[in-house]
């Protein structure tokens, strides 16, 4: 099975394998996210870690609160209480409260702590959206403006998953990093008041807190392994959803769901019994933390009244303390199994984003230079082009070798051969969808530059062989060619493509439903719909890769005339390996194993019996029915 791409992390990511779980690695993978968040969203970051701090300190103030109401409460005889040993509320030893006061004071501060945090919420909301949003859009952007011969060699569904489902396991990961910071400013709070009671028994809590998520580490590591197990899951079967959807009239037609269906569920399967595992050794290892969390209570209340002797009063405040540590130590252990568990969805997608960078074709605010519009001749001159095998560099047989075609201003030309003769590089070629190994793209005489492709796709329009039609309307579709366009601007187009008659023969005519890419439309529909769009643009060049391959041959000669007419208007390039097609144009080329075999007017080649051309038209007007 092909790797998915992206699933290998680059080095700086990929901790030791004796180090993933570790307290250590759990750190670095923190900080290495943190900063991501930092770079994405600037200054809200700090805001958010004021939020946490303030709503921590919301909290160890009503816990504080809690003491001289216990105090006031217990006092035998009176309704106030001198509080002369509490200097974290003033220290004063005339302060007397009153239990009203007191019992007010912390519903007051209750209801600031609901306010706080509805607050801090919709900020945190916020945050995770910005981030997630800025990863998807700078992936979606490195996709857009990569090279087309890498994009073609990559797992498209890898990206796609990268894009959606990754993206949201990395907000996951950055919502437990955000709860792990939260309890790690608590923690300090919390052991900070606890030690001003006594530090020595504070020092012996904290020891018992850590030494229990040290010895949680290879339940960290297990998370760490399920997360990466889940995403090779999620990706394959993201793989078999999209595979089956676009091949569903194909699969449906051969009876082949079966087929689909047995594959996503055995998928399903296994992550229903790779995800029970994991809960299962979640559950051991949550057990045991806090059967550890237990025993160090029991040890610690034991050593507080017979070794360090506290006061009972002092134990109590200290027990009040630490009842709110010890969750604070769940907390860190649980969020920090959800953190692993997704951690990989950042070095995936970063991974992601490293690759694309590396093909970048150019950089769309690197001031592409213009590119003139043709007057003479749109010229592909001594052209090669090998294609790459995954990277690999042994000799590849040549997509074109030494290729020459001339295409007049006005005029069309037409390409045709056998499937593999380089009819669609060179269409990539001339589109400036590739550059070529030798040779060059003339306008004019002068050189297609590499900074200049962007700009020369701006004066042509390109249907191939196999449509891709938005989900909306047939006039959403075309307004895709041309945005300002009216409707007897759109009709003409459609008249161009010889799709008006199908498409008033519509119940809702332009704006009826073409269906996901194009589906409730058949395959010549399609096609002249596309065909259409491109016409809108009114492009110096219309490249027509195999875009008459659907269509039966009323629907064929009726485009074929409406390309003749488009002469003088339009440079039109057919590639086509039906000879028919190419009766229209002006001049032929033959390719075959990439080389140009032989070239000339329409009715010189049918002349020549010997032609490729000739027996092509021959084959196809007699010999197939």
């Amino acid at each position: 099975m092909e790797k998915p791409a992206g699933a290998t992390r680059t080095t700086g990511d990929t901790p030791a394998p004796g180090d993933v779980g570790s307290l250590l690695a759990l750190a670095r993978g923190m900080l290495r996210l943190v900063g991501a968040v930092r770079r994405a969203t600037g200054a809200k970051l700090p805001t958010a870690i004021m939020y946490l701090v303030l709503g921590t300190l919301g909290e160890g103030a009503s816990i504080l609160l809690l003491v001289p109401i216990l105090q006031t409460a217990g006092a035998a005889g009176g309704e106030t209480l001198p509080l002369p040993d509490l200097p974290f509320l003033g220290g004063a030893d005339a302060l007397a409260i009153g239990l009203e006061p007191l019992l007010l004071a912390l519903v007051g501060l209750v209801a600031l702590q609901a306010w706080f945090a509805r607050r801090r919420a919709t900020y945190f909301a916020d945050l995770l959206q910005r981030f997630s949003n800025d990863i998807r859009a700078s992936l979606f952007r490195a996709v857009a403006d990569a090279r087309w011969d890498a994009l073609a060699r990559m797992r498209i569904g890898s990206i796609e998953f990268a894009l959606t489902g990754e993206i949201e396991r990395l907000n996951q990961s950055v919502f437990a990093v955000l709860g792990m910071l939260q309890s790690l400013v608590g923690l300090l709070l919390l052991l900070g008041l606890s030690a001003a009671v006594s530090p020595g028994m504070t020092l012996l809590a904290l020891a018992c807190g850590a030494a229990a998520l040290a010895a949680m580490g290879p339940f960290r590591r297990a998370s760490s392994i399920f997360g990466a197990a889940v995403a090779r899951r999620r990706t394959d079967q993201f793989g078999i959803v999209t595979g089956f959807l676009r091949g569903l009239k194909t699969a449906r037609s051969m009876n082949e769901e079966p087929r689909h269906v047995a594959a996503f569920e055995e998928s399903l399967a296994r992550t229903r019994a790779e995800a029970v595992a994991h809960s299962r050794r979640l559950a051991t290892g949550n057990g045991l933390f806090r059967v550890g969390l237990a025993a160090g209570a029991v040890l610690f209340v034991w050593i507080g009244l017979e070794v360090a002797g506290l006061t009972v009063g002092a134990l109590l405040v200290m027990l009040l303390v630490l009842v709110r540590v010890a969750p604070r130590f769940l907390a860190l252990q649980a969020q920090a199994s959800l953190f692993l568990a997704n951690e990989t969805a950042y070095g995936d997608v970063r991974a992601h984003l490293a690759r694309l960078e590396t093909v970048r074709e150019r950089a769309r605010d690197a001031g592409t230079r213009p590119v003139p519009r043709p007057r003479r001749e749109i010229l592909v001159d001594h052209v090669s082009y090998h294609h790459a095998q995954g990277g690999e560099s042994r000799e590849t047989p040549p997509g074109l070798s030494d290729v020459t075609i001339r295409l007049p201003v006005g005029e069309a030309v037409a390409v045709i051969g056998a499937s593999g003769a380089g009819k669609s590089t060179l269409a990539d070629i001339v589109t400036g969808l590739i550059a070529p190994a030798t040779g060059a793209l003339r306008i004019d005489g002068e050189a297609v530059a590499s900074d200049q492709a962007r700009a020369w796709r701006e004066r042509i329009a390109y249907v191939p062989q196999e449509t891709a039609l938005r989900h909306g309307t047939i006039r959403e579709n075309l307004l895709a060619g041309a945005p300002e366009a009216d409707d007897s601007r759109l009709l003409r187009a459609l008249q161009d493509a010889a799709a008006a008659d199908f498409v008033r023969a519509l119940p809702d005519g332009l704006d009826s439903p073409v269906g996901d890419a194009g589906t409730l439309l058949s395959g010549g529909e399609r096609q002249r719909i596309a065909l259409a769009r491109a016409l809108l643009r009114e492009p110096d060049l219309l490249v027509l890769d195999e875009a008459t391959s659907a269509l039966d041959w009323e629907s064929q000669a009726r485009v074929g005339a409406a390309l003749r007419a488009l002469r003088g208007r339009t440079t039109i390039l057919t590639i086509a390996h039906r000879p028919s097609m190419a009766a229209f144009a002006d001049r032929v080329y033959t390719l075959d194993a990439g080389r140009v075999v032989e070239e000339g007017t329409p009715t010189d080649l049918a002349r020549d019996a010997q032609s490729r051309y000739a027996r092509m038209l021959a084959h196809e007007t007699g010999g197939v029915g």
